[in-house]
């Protein structure tokens, strides 16, 4: 029965919950723009223009972050997952496993409603950790196979909703804007009557499957990297070399013509755009774990590392938070600041929050093992206090 416990905090992998943090951070910098402003726009509402301070953030944005820190989220969920059920076919561990996703589950739905976040990727990995812990006794190669052909498809897709996609359909209009603006700046039961009204048609469309097919294949990249021991020690520095030199190469040669065709549409995909928008992704977020390893072997920015390990540890109770301080700092019964900031006051904003969260994760954790919302979530596991 001893496997069945808890990872002590003396057991856990640093370099994982660092990368965890960062990952974290990340998101941060891109769920923002949703956060304080129209929460089904992915750009800035004005024209694209090289002079335009949102636009040079979501230009940056756009090579280097977006999807990217999601994507490393996800992979180091499936890392999770492996560390989690280990090598053991019996189904103690899965079954535990599959707990800890429904209670994972029941917090995405707490975030997207309570906490007035449609913007949730909880329940998503949810639905996506179980398909993944399906697929968890394939070898390395099987693993790449299924997140190939995942990635492929998903391209696909997002090519042919692309072409189908306008200028115009990419920006509010005004009565629409004017209407998110009466709820988000209201009261927090007129907040909570629209957003979750949104959460509920986000969660029930279509597109959800793609979501989970999303965070699936690069959860199974994540298992394939951990089975070919990809985040050890005795991994190779040349590899991460050739890992971090050429996912950036490909990375940012893929980005640059991604936002290059997004900027000359007016804003808005096209086909060519949706196809490429994945290998993109993916070869920029293999280049960040590949930079990311390279500096932890050479104990690179120890103080840094070291905030963001505590962040890792407590990624779910900060990521929750995030979503309580974003209500609180742009809705109507909080600070009212919902679309009155450009986006780099935006970015800001997030630093500001991240700031607070990194001395909040240190100081908790010179105290307690785990995190507040890790602590609910290991007592609803194991169905005992940890």
């Amino acid at each position: 029965m001893s496997t069945l416990s808890p990872t002590a905090p003396a057991n856990r992998i640093d370099s994982i919950d660092a990368l965890r943090g960062i990952a974290l951070c990340g998101i941060l910098l891109i769920n923002i723009f949703d956060m304080g402003g129209p929460i089904a726009m992915d750009r800035p509402l004005g024209p694209p223009a090289i002079a335009d301070p949102d636009w040079q953030v979501w230009g940056f944005a756009q090579i280097f972050i977006t999807g990217t820190m999601r994507g490393l989220f996800s992979l180091l969920f499936g890392v999770g997952l492996l560390l989690f059920v280990g090598d053991d076919d019996g189904a103690d561990r899965s079954r535990l496993y599959l707990r800890r996703l429904m209670i994972l589950f029941l917090f995405g739905v707490v975030d997207s409603t309570l906490l007035l976040w449609p913007g949730d990727i909880l329940i998503i990995y949810a639905f996506a950790g179980a398909l993944a812990l399906i697929l968890h006794p394939f070898k390395p190669y099987q693993l790449g196979a299924a997140a190939a052909v995942i990635l492929m498809m998903l391209s696909a897709w997002g090519a042919h909703e692309a072409g189908a996609i306008t200028p115009a359909d990419t920006v509010y209009s005004a009565e629409m804007l004017a209407r998110e603006g009466a709820a988000r700046l209201g009261s927090y039961w007129q907040a909570f009557d629209y957003l979750s009204w949104v959460s509920w048609q986000w969660t029930v469309n279509a597109l959800t499957y793609r979501w989970v097919a999303d965070a699936l294949a690069f959860m199974l990249v994540g298992m394939a990297l951990h089975r070919l021991g990809f985040f050890g020690a005795g991994r190779s520095e040349r590899t991460l070399r050739r890992v971090m030199a050429a996912g950036y190469a490909a990375g940012i040669a893929l980005r640059l013509l991604h936002m290059t065709l997004v900027w000359h549409n007016a804003g808005a995909p096209m086909m060519l755009a949706g196809l490429i928008d994945q290998p993109g992704r993916l070869a920029m977020t293999l280049g960040h774990v590949g930079l990311f390893l390279l500096l932890w072997r050479h104990g690179a920015w120890p103080r840094a590392m070291a905030r963001f390990a505590d962040m890792g540890r407590m990624a779910l109770t900060l990521y929750l938070g995030q979503s309580l301080m974003g209500a609180l700092i742009f809705s109507g019964f909080g600070l009212g600041l919902w679309n009155s900031l450009s986006w780099p006051a935006l970015w800001l904003v997030a630093l500001a929050i991240l700031a607070v969260q990194a001395l909040f994760a240190r100081a908790w954790l010179r105290r307690f093992r785990y995190g507040p919302i890790e602590w609910l979530w290991r007592w609803g596991t194991y169905g005992k206090r940890p």
